[in-house]
């Protein structure tokens, strides 16, 4: 094992060594070249286009294919790491900032002025900010909250609470939305939400990964527990969401695109669950009449913040330009764009707050931009556990929650074997890494009983 994972990495850099051999330093026309690592959104080539006008000397080139944490830290370590990269959640920072491949801009920051802790979201900090150091400044923040076809509820005499409401309120909306053909199968269900998006079920029951200090996975606990047997009971015990089955059968149907955003479109659902960055996609299709509400909770009046943090590599060959591209993040133009293109929304508050983000005049139909700041407001960040990596959690945890969906194993059993599963990880992982154990010991001993 340890011999294939010494090829594997070896492997690896050789490719990322002919990789960085091929990439030019410079472009043609003589400006410098930013390599950017982040994902496939065509959002991403307008942010580029805007930083190069601002700053005509420097090209940005986006490679998607490069992304995935391990690849970026074997580059990173190499030495042919991109400039800049993204972290796509508080796990993946942390792979970052411990392997040492992500620049601490904590003081580089506060030079300009920026002050994160003060001037974004609470619950986006976990991308850019690990163990009190600051290593990214926020690309993006989404939190979600529940889409509707106002014209469906009009026309079934429904109205939504203002503000706070709670699950027991919800459930008569959603069957009442329900709707059934005349061969008694579902052809509007009242609700529509993505099993991948059980973190925002658990910000509303209060729910946690791991204990306050990461030593112990904690989804067996009664919130857990809640929250995933919340999710079952839409879809098997009030049948106002789809199972497994019946996503695939709409899916496949004629007429109707794939993913929830599509069939939510395609009015297959009255309400969904999701976040402004639905608007990418809803602004293609053309005479809705959408509304935005805050998603109902269980225990907790709060929702899943989440989003990307940019990252610097320390090693950048253009180490400066990195850094002026990352503070290019907290810059009005970018702010503003990000907003116009419905790319989640500003992470800087006060870009939220302007009147072109309530009433953006190229899209006057869209009239729910206040509601969209308050749910960012309540959006809470994720935990994270210092003792076993992300991939090893999302993996786990994932078996058990595919089993619950497909209705093969109740919620409490799946939440107590994933927890019983990841405890095993984290004391493998301790066992493994003398560093990890020292620091592990000492938590544990200092933590009363």
């Amino acid at each position: 094992m340890r011999t294939f994972l010494l090829v594997s990495i070896a492997v690896l850099v050789a490719s990322s060594l002919l990789v960085w051999k091929l990439q030019p330093s410079s472009s043609e026309d003589g400006r410098i070249v930013l390599t950017w690592v982040s994902d496939e959104n065509p959002a991403r080539k307008a942010q580029a286009a805007l930083f190069e006008k601002l700053h005509p000397n420097i090209k940005v080139n986006i490679d998607p294919a490069n992304s995935g944490v391990e690849k970026v830290i074997v580059q990173c370590l190499a030495g042919v790491g991109p400039d800049v990269f993204d972290a796509f959640d508080v796990f993946q920072l942390s792979a970052f900032a411990r392997s040492g491949v992500a620049m601490d801009v904590t003081d580089e920051l506060h030079r300009h002025g920026i002050d994160l802790k003060a001037q974004v979201f609470s619950g986006i900090l976990g991308t850019c900010v690990f163990e009190g150091r600051t290593y990214g400044i926020p690309n993006n923040i989404a939190a979600d909250g529940l889409w509707y076809h106002a014209d469906m509820l009009r026309n079934a005499g429904v109205s939504l609470p203002q503000g706070a409401w709670t699950w027991s309120e919800m459930i008569p909306i959603a069957q009442k939305l329900t709707l059934k053909s005349p061969d008694g199968r579902i052809a509007r269900y009242g609700l529509m939400f993505e099993w991948w998006n059980w973190r925002h079920f658990f910000a509303g029951f209060g729910a946690h990964v791991f204990n306050s200090d990461g030593t112990r996975c904690t989804l067996d606990s009664p919130s857990a527990v809640a929250a995933v047997q919340m999710m079952y009971d839409l879809v098997y015990k009030y049948h106002v969401s789809p199972t497994p089955v019946e996503e695939t059968s709409m899916v496949t149907q004629g007429g109707f695109g794939s993913g929830y955003i599509s069939l939510f479109a395609a009015k297959r659902g009255a309400m969904a669950i999701g976040g402004r960055w639905w608007l990418e996609q809803l602004r293609q299709a053309k005479g809705l009449d959408l509304d935005v509400a805050e998603s109902p909770y269980g225990t907790t009046h709060a929702t899943h913040a989440y989003g990307r943090g940019l990252l610097v590599n320390k090693d950048s060959r253009h180490l400066q330009e990195a850094l002026e591209f990352q503070r290019f993040l907290a810059s009005e133009e970018y702010l503003d764009l990000i907003n116009e293109q419905a790319d989640g929304a500003a992470a800087f508050k006060a870009a939220d707050e302007k009147p072109s983000f309530f009433h953006d005049p190229h899209h006057p139909e869209e009239r729910y931009n206040a509601a969209w700041l308050h749910i960012l407001e309540i959006g809470k960040g994720d935990d994270v556990s210092p003792y076993v990596d992300s991939n090893t959690v999302a993996r786990l945890l994932q078996v058990q929650l595919d089993l619950i969906q497909a209705g093969q194993k109740a919620p409490a059993a799946g939440m107590r074997d994933a927890a019983a599963n990841i405890n095993d990880a984290i004391e493998k992982s301790v066992a493994e890494d003398p560093s990890l154990k020292e620091r592990f010991h000492a938590t544990v001993e200092s933590t009363p009983r």
